[in-house]
């Protein structure tokens, strides 16, 4: 009778045992797909962002052919930035014309003065300002890293292409930045200066947009 006694006591610390060894393994695979559950949420976590004007920039870039090029910024006057699973799937930004600016090298100035530029690139030989004083670049449509959209510049609109297109979201701001080159013949920006200085057709943008959630 002690026998039985003491394999039965035995039995049942296996099965005490074995119980809460189950119970700790499901609750471990209930934490476990809850993490899951929510970093899932997480990473479908979208909306709509308004472009915070003084964190984005756009940087552009021309280049007289085989010599040097000119680089500076425009300003961004407003925006809106929609996204879902971590991508960009719609929205669009508005510039201000008269607002371009260079940040090149004073050596580039040496045989006339940066503001002379700045006016230039200001006057109807460029982007027009005083009849055209904003461009904007609206979504249409969005292919992986790659980006298409409606540019506005000088009154005329055409389809173009932002791409290696990045996006980072955390704590209810994005941030999203890319690439885009147009031919500015297509705008009616057609000025040539004389002799060898060939002015390329090609304007280089680097684009990044910084947004906060509505």
């Amino acid at each position: 009778m002690k026998k039985i006694k003491y394999l039965s006591l035995a039995a049942l610390l296996v099965a005490g045992l074995s119980s809460c060894s189950n119970s700790g393994h499901e609750e471990a695979s209930h934490e476990a797909a809850t993490h899951e559950e929510s970093n899932h949420g997480a990473e479908t976590a979208g909306g709509t962002y308004a472009v915070d004007i003084a964190k984005s920039t756009v940087a552009w870039k021309g280049t007289m052919v085989g010599m040097y090029s000119h680089e500076g910024t425009i300003n961004i006057t407003e925006g809106s930035i929609t996204t879902a699973n971590g991508a960009v799937t719609g929205g669009s930004f508005t510039i201000d014309a008269g607002s371009i600016a260079t940040t090149d090298d004073d050596a580039l100035y040496a045989m006339a003065p940066r503001e002379d530029l700045e006016g230039h690139l200001k006057s109807d030989d460029f982007l027009g300002a005083a009849s055209n004083p904003t461009g904007s670049f609206t979504i249409t449509s969005v292919d992986g890293s790659t980006v298409t959209g409606n540019l506005s510049l000088k009154g005329k609109t055409n389809e173009e292409v932002f791409t290696d297109v990045s996006v980072s979201e955390a704590n209810g701001s994005v941030t999203i930045s890319g690439a885009l080159t147009f031919d500015r013949q297509k705008y009616g920006i057609s000025f040539q200066k004389g002799g060898d200085m060939i002015v390329s057709d090609d304007i280089e943008l680097t684009i990044s947009l910084a947004g906060t959630a509505n």
